[in-house]
């Protein structure tokens, strides 16, 4: 939204007249203020919103079907105020919470492993930069910022098109970006693999197999559909950018796209999206809705992005980044959570935050988190 139209919605609000879908947007954006501390609105227009949000939004809270929502907060003046990375709906008066041992669970970071054609399995995160590997046709090297590239010997004419099919493995606690030969960008996510062939010349198509979830910028190539295989579905495209989630801890497959097109299809039906559509895979059968790509995209940018999302999905999520097992004991909270929080948080801090809410609390003993209402 540009300045006028973020204005024009909180002077609407002020008269009670958002509509649902205008709230979602207002929120929406302060949450991108939260995140993004160099937003492109003049001082003249920052201080005009902020002068709104103090005067006529102040914290406001009501319940809905028995849920205590924040529904409009000062976020810019928390941000300024708190100088953190993260903004996070709350309760009212929130009161500190420190039910777990004073232990320490850092983030995960750039950790995966590289099994080759050969069955030989290299550790990328103690790899040195440069050369990791040479396969026939294709020299395989790691940039200083941790990247995984693929280079094809142009002069090595004899080795194109054998499909030595190489396998790329995030553990639980890491992730991993890799440039395969055809200049295609993939971010895995944590506890996530893809299987590749090492060169993609002389082949029908490009594809690849993946388990977990993982953010794709694929290059274009009209003659050369890019295809993404996983065990609920095949994903086709010619060149656009979208993220797939097909953990088998969740229930359903999300396939998120942001620009471009793309054909999702398995055995039953097929399915066409649009920038800006997500498709939900249950029980065989596709569903597409219109959503916020951001908070699919969350995790490549290096944030925790909760839309109305419920502890146990949320827990999910932490476990494996944090690389932690997570157990329930008793009732547990079924409010739904919105906010983000930075990845690069320990698991103390991203556990206090939520605590804050007063609808849950935790106990960490060693790596095990045990979660409480």
């Amino acid at each position: 939204m540009n300045e006028d139209q973020v204005i024009a919605l909180i002077k609407k609000y002020n008269e009670g007249g958002l509509s649902q879908e205008e709230r979602a947007k207002l929120e929406s954006w302060y949450i991108t203020q939260a995140l993004n501390s160099k937003a492109e609105i003049d001082e003249e227009r920052q201080e005009e919103i902020i002068e709104l949000l103090r005067t006529e939004l102040p914290l406001k809270y009501h319940r809905n079907s028995g849920r205590l929502w924040l529904r409009i907060a000062a976020a810019a003046s928390v941000v300024l105020c708190v100088g953190t990375a993260y903004y996070f709906y709350q309760r009212i008066q929130p009161e500190p919470l420190v039910l777990h041992a004073q232990s320490t669970i850092s983030p995960g970071g750039n950790k995966a492993y590289l099994t080759l054609v050969d069955g030989q399995k290299i550790a990328l995160t103690n790899a040195k930069n440069g050369t990791v590997a040479i396969q026939p046709g294709v020299k395989i090297t790691k940039a200083a910022d941790g990247e995984l590239i693929y280079n094809i010997s142009d002069h090595d004419e004899r080795h194109k098109g054998i499909n030595n099919y190489n396998t790329i493995e995030t553990p639980v606690g890491g992730q991993y970006q890799i440039v395969l030969p055809d200049g295609t960008k993939i971010w895995l996510n944590a506890a996530s693999s893809l299987k590749f062939p090492s060169t993609f010349a002389r082949l029908v198509s490009r594809k690849v197999e993946l388990r977990g979830e993982a953010y794709f910028e694929v290059a274009k190539n009209k003659q050369q559909p890019f295809i993404v295989k996983t065990t609920e579905q095949d994903v086709e495209v010619l060149g656009t950018h979208f993220n797939i989630n097909t953990y088998k801890d969740e229930q359903v497959v999300k396939t998120t796209l942001l620009e471009g097109s793309i054909k999702i299809h398995n055995d039953l039906e097929s399915k066409i999206l649009k920038p800006g559509e997500q498709s939900i895979l249950s029980h065989r059968r596709f569903a597409l809705k219109t959503v916020d790509v951001e908070e699919a995209i969350a995790w490549k940018k290096g944030y925790f992005y909760f839309y109305n999302e419920n502890i146990e999905s949320i827990m999910r999520k932490i476990s494996r980044w944090y690389n932690v097992e997570v157990r329930y004991q008793g009732e547990i909270t079924e409010e739904g959570f919105y906010g983000t929080i930075s990845r690069t948080k320990n698991i103390n801090q991203v556990l206090d935050v939520l605590e804050k809410t007063k609808g849950v609390h935790f106990r960490i003993e060693g790596r095990r988190i045990t979660v409480m209402k």
